[in-house]
């Protein structure tokens, strides 16, 4: 009995490849995974090493303005004048409320149009300013499939 039921399992394994393919063995990512846009994380950490390694905006605060007016604030949300979808927020920075200099940065981001603003709010010198737009694209790099 044992034998002929490891004959039919060895066939059915052998009917339907189970394996991964190659770019899943390589890059330990599904093709849905590969293909999918970039994530919550992955943008946020790519505004952020952009404000803080590129531009350096935390740094050239009197550059700023006042207000956006590419931002519609629509049922306390923001969204994007341009194409009137909601904008994407990611807290860069946020003091705890106790604190004399508590300062507060925050990224709009929109997706559709690959750009984001930059707001800082607080400090010593309790500033309210806004940069931007900055343009951003975060694409997955893909591997070659060719290369082994």
């Amino acid at each position: 009995m044992r034998s002929w039921t490891s004959v039919l399992l060895a066939a059915a394994l052998g009917a339907c490849d189970l394996r991964p393919n190659d770019v899943e063995l390589r890059t330990g990512m599904t093709e849905e995974e590969l293909n999918a846009p970039p994530g919550y994380h992955e943008m946020k950490a790519a505004i952020l090493n952009d404000v803080r390694k590129w531009r350096m905006l935390d740094h050239r605060l009197e550059e700023g303005r006042p207000a956006v007016s590419a931002i519609e604030w629509i049922e306390k949300a923001p969204h994007c004048v341009r194409d009137k979808e909601a904008m994407e927020v990611y807290n860069l920075r946020r003091d705890l409320p106790d604190q004399p200099y508590r300062v507060e940065e925050t990224a709009y981001y929109c997706r559709k149009e690959s750009f984001y603003y930059y707001h800082y709010f607080g400090g010593r010198k309790k500033m309210d300013v806004w940069m931007g737009p900055f343009g951003i694209e975060r694409k997955r790099v893909r591997p070659d499939k060719d290369e082994h």
